[in-house]
């Protein structure tokens, strides 16, 4: 491999109980692709305040390189507010106003061997624009929506944001989605969503269901997996969804899928399982 993997989306600080814990998908992703052995390269808006300095001091501590681009609102924080058992997150305004800049980045994009969409901005034409230009999109392109509803609350967002991951999907070698993606964005079952996507020419597409595993389907037909039993409790599912995404990634860099994407799929659900038995969004290698 001549450069590494580029991950494109959501770079951010939780805030929980006064403390700051370095998140969001695309920066899980990239660091769990490290953990895995791939060299990785981050693209996330990031700015020169505190926030940022957490982001910065997490990815050199992981190996990770980070293309930090133009953040104008700042360093998106995400502030945990405890509704008795459960938490709420509100985001900030750079939060809300997520915009990756990728003007002047074509040659970064063009060298990776892929090319891995998490959490993105695809209601926006202006962000999604330079990955429909992507030179063998089939073969490079990765994409997680990871669509969050505090991100699609503006009138015509979600309809947006659906017609964005329809155009990138159709020109994808794998598109990862949950069933929640699929309730949220099209209202539909996630085995339809699945179903259309092949249609419009994705060549997989991996859906995820918890607890339930997932299944990967394909032009040829679908491959199931069920997440591995553990001894060990689940202490929390944050990260375990990025973790899949990044295992599948280091599958298709080892050229794994090849062969099928039964065992690639297995071993992203061990890997996931591992992710939950330990607290925060790092990828945990199976034991």
């Amino acid at each position: 491999m001549t450069a590494p993997v580029v991950v494109i989306g959501d770079a951010l600080v939780d805030a929980i109980d006064g403390a700051a814990h370095p998140g969001g998908a695309a920066l899980n992703v990239a660091v769990g692709l490290t953990r895995l052995g791939v060299p990785a390269r981050l693209v996330a808006m990031v700015g020169d305040d505190e926030p940022g300095r957490v982001l910065r001091e997490h990815c050199e501590r992981h190996g990770l390189e980070l293309v930090a681009t133009a953040a104008p609102l700042g360093t998106a924080v995400a502030t945990a507010v405890r509704e008795g058992d459960t938490m709420r997150y509100e985001f900030n305004a750079a939060g809300v106003g997520r915009f990756v800049e990728l003007g002047g980045l074509e040659h970064v994009l063009e060298e990776a061997p892929l090319v891995v969409v998490s959490c993105l901005a695809l209601e926006h034409e202006r962000q999604i624009a330079p990955l429909l230009e992507l030179d063998r999109s089939r073969e490079r392109l990765l994409i997680d929506p990871n669509a969050r509803p505090a991100y699609l609350r503006a009138a015509g967002a979600v309809e947006r944001f659906a017609a964005g991951l329809d155009a990138l999907a159709a020109r994808a070698l794998l598109v990862k989605l949950s069933d929640e993606d699929a309730e949220l964005v099209y209202g539909e079952d996630a085995d339809d969503t699945a179903a259309r996507l092949i249609a419009a020419g994705a060549r997989a597409v991996a859906v995820t269901r918890g607890p339930g595993g997932a299944t990967i389907v394909t032009g040829d037909g679908a491959v199931d997996a069920a997440v591995p039993a553990l001894a060990a409790p689940i202490v929390d599912t944050i990260g375990a969804g990025d973790s899949v995404l990044a295992s599948l990634t280091a599958s298709v860099i080892a050229r794994e899928h090849e062969g099928g994407w039964v065992g690639p799929l297995e071993r992203a659900m061990a890997v996931a399982a591992a992710t939950t038995r330990s607290p925060g969004g790092l990828l945990q290698l199976p034991g």
